[in-house]
C-alpha cells in the first residue's frame, strides 16, 4: 500500500512545486520599478520595466557637476591657481541580461545621449609676479584655458548585481562598467603674455587621444511599484 502511495505523493509534490514556480514567474512579469543611484557618473534616477525572467530595460537620467573647484600649486616658487569645471549630463537606455534565473548577476549594455559632457580648466598666477625691479599683475600676465568635450552618443557596457526590477518590493544593487566616449575635442588657448601657448593645442589633443573610456561604479536603490 505504502509502496503505491509514495510515488503518487512524490508526483503531487513535484507538480505543486512546478505550478507554484510558474505562478511566481508569471506574477513577476511586466513589473515596473523606480530607482535612484549614485556613483562616478553622478546622481541618477531611472524607470525600469521587467521584460521577462532574463531581461529588464531601464531609461534613466544621470547628472554630475563640479563647479569652480579651485586649488593652488607651487611651480618654480610661483603660486599657480587652477579652476576646474566639469559637467556630465546624460539620458541613457539600458538592457540588462540575467543569465541565471535564481541569481541577480547581470550583464548590461546600453546607449547614452550626452546632453553635456565636458571639462574646463583655467590656470593663472595666483599673485603678482616680480621680475627684477618690475612687478607684473597677475591679470596682465593672462590665463591659460583648457576645454575638452567628448562625443554625444556613447555606448555602455558593464556587469553587476541587483535587478533593475527587483523581485521583492525593494532591491539594492551595483554596476561596474564603462562608457566609450571616444577621443575628445580639445581647445587650448592662452591670453595676453601667455598667448604663445596656443601653439601647444595640437600636441595636447594628440596626448589625450587615448582618453576614450569613462569608468562607472554605481550603487542603486530600486522600489518596485506594482
Amino acid at each position: 500500500m505504502y509502496n503505491k502511495l509514495l510515488p503518487l505523493l512524490l508526483i503531487l509534490i513535484s507538480s505543486s512545486l512546478c505550478f507554484a514556480q510558474r505562478v511566481h514567474e508569471e506574477e513577476y512579469e511586466n513589473r515596473i520599478a523606480i530607482g535612484i543611484s549614485g556613483g562616478t557618473n553622478g546622481g541618477g534616477i531611472d524607470v525600469s520595466r521587467n521584460i521577462n525572467k532574463h531581461f529588464n530595460g531601464s531609461l534613466g537620467l544621470n547628472y554630475f557637476k563640479i563647479n569652480d573647484f579651485t586649488r593652488q600649486v607651487s611651480v618654480d616658487g610661483k603660486q599657480l591657481k587652477s579652476t576646474v569645471n566639469v559637467e556630465m549630463v546624460n539620458i541613457d537606455l539600458r538592457i540588462e541580461y540575467l543569465p541565471f534565473v535564481n541569481s541577480s548577476f547581470k550583464v548590461v549594455a546600453g546607449l547614452a545621449y550626452m546632453t553635456s559632457n565636458g571639462v574646463r580648466v583655467i590656470g593663472q598666477y595666483a599673485n603678482d609676479v616680480t621680475l627684477g625691479e618690475m612687478t607684473i599683475e597677475s591679470e596682465d600676465i593672462g590665463e591659460i584655458r583648457f576645454d575638452a568635450e567628448w562625443k554625444q552618443i556613447t555606448p555602455y557596457f558593464g556587469i553587476g548585481l541587483g535587478r533593475a526590477v527587483p523581485k521583492n518590493r525593494i532591491g539594492f544593487g551595483f554596476d561596474i562598467g564603462t562608457y566609450y566616449i571616444g577621443k575628445p575635442n580639445v581647445q587650448f588657448t592662452g591670453t595676453s603674455m601667455l598667448s604663445e601657448m596656443n601653439s601647444q593645442e595640437e600636441q595636447l589633443a594628440k596626448n589625450m587621444e587615448d582618453y576614450n573610456w569613462f569608468p562607472v561604479f554605481k550603487l542603486r536603490l530600486a522600489v518596485r511599484i506594482n
